[in-house]
């Protein structure tokens, strides 16, 4: 598999409880499928998100991004309200893209409530 964003080659990291993928060139993660369930599943382990949070602002403004799943455009889920939050979530298969940092960054006290609301789940 390619990263939808920079085209390295996706490395697996985790299967459970959902398979994650990072890229070995920008370090993003692909989760094959996260809505809000299985995020709180994942809890507090970020150490997956190894890379470096300037590396993954670089490609965090990518407006056309391909799901590596499904091959249909990912749509940007985003707010300001009350903290940016912005990601790639494909709305046909649920697999999300998130850039070097951010999973460490919306699974904060801050972030956690903003990130869960833009995720599929009731």
């Amino acid at each position: 598999m390619q990263c939808p964003k920079c085209y390295g080659d996706m490395d697996k990291v985790s299967d459970d409880p959902v398979r994650v993928d990072r890229c070995s060139e920008c370090h993003g993660l692909y989760f094959d499928q996260l809505d809000r369930e299985i995020l709180e599943a994942i809890g507090s382990e970020t150490a997956i998100d190894s890379g470096d949070e300037e590396l993954g602002a670089e490609y965090n403004e990518m407006v056309y991004v391909d799901c590596p799943k499904c091959d249909r455009m990912m749509d940007q889920r985003l707010t300001d309200d009350p903290v940016h939050i912005r990601f790639e979530l494909c709305t046909s298969c649920h697999s999300t893209f998130l850039d070097a940092g951010e999973l460490r960054q919306y699974m904060s006290a801050e972030y956690i409530e903003g990130f869960k609301a833009l995720l599929p789940g009731e």
